[in-house]
């Protein structure tokens, strides 16, 4: 060295000591609180940890332990390594890039995870610093996790990554980049799909954003490239007993390859899948069974075919019995996840598919019956069935049948339950074709929703028949529906108190017979229907008084344009025949009960008004709500059965309360006119009652009366309504006078 020239000399040495300087200054800022908190400036955003580093010059680093953490607007990442090394190009920091060169990691876990909110960045600047990687590379990456898809490896596994991107917002972009694991174990939410496997994985992504191409559609930017080879598990076909559908895995004893590519979102022709494995099957006898599965997949020009099978045992009961699965399908595009909804996918699926299974819970169908599930199907039971679809279409002779399957229908919050057989074809129509869904129950209970073990109604044939579109996007939507029986039985007319107005008017005892059609639209709501009863021994509280007789109702409901379960009545009758009033010796009753302009909202409390007229033997029942027939005048006596009377009035019931008003009823000889409320069972308004020149009026109080005998006419007209007199809503009446 003392040949050197001095100033050489001199400057070696400056450099040693220079140097010598660097490796204590940078060694000890890396390994110095301050390191760590120059670089976990943000750490939610980026947070970084490591047991030891160390740097032989500028720009090189070394660390042991190292653990990356950090968030990216909606996703949380990390990664962790025994080791890793690297270089940070200086120069390009002058124009506020982190650019490294090539990065050597080893042991390393990668996991990807979805984050609860989105960490939204600064404001954009064009001037963003931006990271750059050129070549991070493992020859022994341990474990890469996205989400619950979880790829292990023995150590053997190598990657090969390169990424840009500029902060607060800015655009990425993905260098061509490989993947691969020779030995590789593959689960989901811990459920294991491949054993021994070779997964490779190559991909590129041009200049993106987070909000350009929105989410899925980043894939039009990438280029992707999957290449796996492994063994999988038996699995088992069907649906847990909660109704859930189910694949479950075995011991291993399959075999899954398969080698595509996509470009910008395209799938590759040449692509392939195929899969072979034995299925797990379990028989409605509890009996198990082997079969074994395949699927194939190849991607063609014009689109993707699919093939899958699973034969029935040689030598088994027959084809009506075994379990057995056979598909044949098309989709006319190679394009994955396109820009069209997963309805407008549907539209170019053609094919055939044939099967026969046992499932432990038939609940996964009730999406298939209705948009909003007021039909629930349930218990175990098998599914045959044979479809043909062209272009998302099921053509005509398309049919699914299920032998047997428990039935929950939610109509006006009551529930229908019983066993039904279920049978679903397709037929032509004058425009397309239609599906069209019937079920038959055998024998059927009804019961309050909130309380299903109460059923007030059994009865036989219960039909439920329902029309949708043939097309598979469309299939369970805008669904029409019909619900209908004939004479089930209501052991106990009480059950129907709930409806009525508690003491004012409620059901004694009694049964009868009830048979019932609905219109049911896709929300499970009735649109339309007929409601029919009858009881030979109905016994009724109206009021103090206590009746008995035959009773028959018959009505039709249409839904009206108000909120909840509004309906309009329409032709509502009541026939009460062979009415007798407890405590009274007079001869049986009847009367016919018509409604007009009536309203009935159905929600509890139910509240029912509208106009009536009623057709009856005499007035005497209406008399009796107001005192017995010994309180009154002789002449009163003589008069009211003089013949059948017609009565109007409007009528409304509605928590305790009913209401009979405007009343104005007539028979050859006598008139009457009322204001009548009872409440909570007891009554309470005017009567008057007028015979040629002859006036009788009642003033009942807290079961006190008061007659009026002079000027009984006036004293009734100065009474005020209890509901206002709607014009137009009947007929011109008498009036008092």
């Amino acid at each position: 060295m003392r040949t050197l020239p001095a100033p050489l000399r001199r400057l070696l040495w400056l450099s040693g000591v220079l140097y010598v300087l660097y490796l204590l200054a940078g060694n000890s800022f890396i390994n110095s609180p301050l390191a760590r908190t120059a670089v976990n400036r943000n750490p939610r955003v980026f947070h970084a940890q490591w047991d030891w580093a160390w740097t032989l010059w500028p720009g090189q680093i070394g660390v042991q332990q190292l653990q990356l953490r950090g968030q990216a607007r909606k996703l949380l990442w990390s990664a962790r390594g025994d080791s890793a090394q690297g270089r940070v190009m200086l120069w390009p920091l002058f124009r506020r890039e982190l650019r490294f060169g090539v990065v050597r990691a080893t042991t390393v876990k990668l996991d990807v995870q979805m984050a609860a909110a989105d960490l939204k960045p600064p404001a954009f600047r064009p001037d963003a610093w931006r990271v750059t990687v050129d070549h991070l590379t493992t020859f022994s990456l341990r474990q890469l996790r996205v989400g619950e898809l979880v790829a292990d490896s023995d150590g053997r596994a190598a990657s090969w990554i390169g990424f840009t991107h500029q902060l607060r917002g800015g655009a990425s972009e993905v260098f061509p980049s490989r993947l691969e694991m020779p030995a590789a174990r593959v689960r989901y939410a811990g459920q294991e799909l491949l054993h021994d496997a070779h997964v490779e994985l190559r991909i590129a992504m041009d200049s993106f954003t987070y909000e350009q191409p929105a989410g899925w559609r980043k894939i039009e930017r990438t280029d992707l490239r999957v290449i796996m080879a492994g063994t999988t598990p038996t699995i088992a076909l069907g649906a847990s007993r909660a109704g859930a559908l189910a694949v479950s895995s075995a011991p291993l004893g399959g075999h899954l390859s398969a080698d595509f590519s996509l470009h910008h979102g395209v799938l590759a022709p040449g692509g392939t899948l195929q899969w072979n494995a034995p299925v797990a099957i379990t028989d409605a006898d509890g009996s198990q069974q082997r079969r074994r599965g395949q699927l194939d997949l190849a991607v063609q020009p014009d689109g993707v075919m699919m093939h899958a099978r699973i034969r029935p045992l040689d030598g088994s009961r027959g084809a009506k019995t075994a379990h057995r699965l056979e598909a044949d399908l098309r989709v006319a595009t190679r394009r994955w996840l396109p820009d069209q909804s997963a309805g407008q996918l549907l539209h170019l699926l053609s094919g055939t598919a044939d099967w026969r299974w046992h499932f432990a819970s038939l609940r996964w169908l009730t999406p298939l019956t209705s948009s909003r599930p007021w039909l629930q199907l349930d218990g175990a039971g098998d599914i045959d069935g044979q479809l043909h679809v062209d272009a998302g279409t099921l053509l005509p002779g398309s049919h699914v049948e299920v032998p047997t399957v428990d039935l929950a229908a939610g109509v006006l919050d009551n529930v229908f339950a019983g066993n039904a057989h279920a049978q679903a074809r397709v037929v032509a129509a004058a425009v397309g074709a239609n599906t069209l869904v019937g079920l038959t129950v055998d024998r059927f209970t009804l019961a309050p929703r909130s309380a299903p073990g109460q059923a007030y109604l059994r009865g036989q044939a219960l039909q439920v028949d329902m029309r949708t579109s043939a097309t598979l996007a469309e299939l369970g939507r805008d669904f029409l529906a019909r619900l209908h029986f004939a004479d089930a039985e209501v052991p106990d007319l009480r059950a129907y108190n709930r409806y009525l107005p508690g003491k004012s008017l409620s059901f004694l005892g009694g049964h009868g017979r009830m048979s019932t059609d609905f219109r049911i639209d896709e929300n499970g709501d009735v649109s339309a229907g007929r409601m029919q009863m009858s009881s030979p021994d109905a016994r009724l509280a109206l009021g103090v008084s206590r009746l008995s007789g035959d009773l028959k109702m018959d009505t039709r409901l249409d839904r009206a344009s108000r909120s909840g379960h509004a309906f309009d009545l329409k032709d509502f009758t009541l026939g009460l025949d062979g009415v007798r009033v407890e405590g009274s010796r007079a001869p049986p009753w009847w009367a016919r009960i018509t409604l007009q302009d009536a309203r009935l909202d159905w929600d509890q409390p139910m509240r029912m008004q509208g106009a009536a007229t009623i057709e009856m033997k005499d007035v005497s029942l209406l008399l009796s709500l107001f005192a017995d027939r010994s309180a009154f005048p002789k002449w009163i006596a003589n008069v009211i059965n003089d013949g059948n009377a017609t009565a109007h009035v409007r009528i409304e019931a509605q928590r305790g309360d009913f209401i009979l008003d405007h009343l104005v009823a007539s028979n050859r000889r006598v008139d009457l006119f009322a204001h009548l409320r009872i409440r909570d069972g007891k009554p309470s308004g005017d009567l008057y009652a007028r015979w040629g020149v002859l006036g009788l009026a009642v003033a009942l109080t807290d079961g006190q009366r008061k007659f009026h005998l002079l000027h009984a006419g006036r004293w009734y007209r100065a009474q005020p309504d209890l509901l206002p007199a709607e014009a137009g809503s009947s007929p011109q009446r008498a009036t008092p006078h």
